[in-house]
């Protein structure tokens, strides 16, 4: 049996994954005939019918099903070495897609950006920045920057900022209303509430009586931290919100803490990762973010420690 050329199987291969030759053939930006052709030749050298076709569809057979599962593997692997290889010459390149939530990445990320790409001309950044749950797999995501409580997952996440949310408020509404002494007293201010946030309908509370779970009521909610993040500074009421998040605005005493002894629990700012050896433009996106986050002293201020 003579040996299939790495060429045979990756037209295979891309077939199968696709389900269709035509397909196959715009990926490759070959014919559909010439895809054909050559699934056959890998069959006749193989001696075994790898795919079953009829005039309206395909399908894998047994065997084709198994050399399938075998050659995606190793023609992974042959990826994963070329992307080793790549790597090891220490120079990002490519596209190098990121996730941040809005206003923390436009207040810490965003404003980064232009300095570190002078060091790296062969690099493009496509910035992805929303409060939606962005799905970093599905949506090719290199580097998540994601604030809060992380869930159980495959994802590779390091910690890079300390971080819990806090209660805050514009002076000036605090002049007017009342600054509030107990979670009683809260029962009667207007609270924004964040719908983008898995608690927002019930803010989680950790404080001197242990945990609590408030229910704010309000007559404004938005569905990003910015718009809430601006309802609060206009002097609209208070805000159940991430410190990392708010912290310039407080640095600059635009907004100031209520309730001190009542917080969300400790979590973080995170760097998130697909599964897999993390790039290097995206390793070196964070270590740039990160020492950039060492010298603005509203992120290393105490309410976030």
């Amino acid at each position: 049996m003579e040996e299939p050329s790495l060429h045979l199987v990756k037209v295979f291969v891309t077939v199968a994954e696709h389900q269709s030759f035509a397909k196959a053939a715009q990926r490759l930006n070959m014919t559909p005939s010439a895809i054909s052709r050559l699934v056959k030749k890998l069959e006749l050298q193989v001696d075994m019918l790898l795919i079953n076709r009829t005039t309206r569809a395909m399908s894998l057979t047994d065997a084709g099903q198994r050399y399938f599962t075998d050659c995606s593997a190793a023609l992974e692997q042959l990826h994963i070495a070329y992307e080793r290889m790549r790597d090891e010459q220490n120079q990002p390149r490519g596209t190098l897609r990121v996730s941040t939530s809005l206003s923390f990445g436009r207040l810490h990320v965003a404003p980064h950006l232009s300095a570190f790409m002078m060091h790296y001309p062969k690099l493009r950044i496509d910035l992805l920045m929303t409060d939606r749950y962005v799905d970093i797999v599905a949506e090719h995501v290199a580097v998540a920057i994601r604030i809060g409580r992380l869930p159980d997952s495959s994802l590779v996440a390091r910690k890079l900022l300390n971080n819990r949310r806090i209660l805050v408020a514009a002076p000036n509404y605090l002049q007017q209303r009342g600054i509030p002494e107990t979670l009683k007293e809260l029962q009667w201010h207007e609270c924004l509430v964040s719908t983008a946030s898995h608690d927002g309908d019930n803010w989680r509370l950790f404080g001197p009586e242990g945990e609590t779970l408030f229910r704010p009521k309000g007559r404004m909610r938005a569905d990003n931290s910015d718009a809430v993040k601006q309802f609060c500074l206009d002097g609209q009421g208070i805000a159940f919100h991430s410190a990392a998040t708010m912290a310039d605005a407080i640095s600059l005493g635009q907004l100031v803490q209520v309730l001190p002894q009542w917080t969300g629990r400790e979590t973080g700012v995170y760097s998130v990762y697909p599964p897999g050896p993390v790039g290097p433009a995206a390793r070196a996106l964070v270590e740039f973010l990160s020492h950039r986050w060492q010298q603005e002293p509203c992120l290393q201020s105490a309410i976030i420690r």
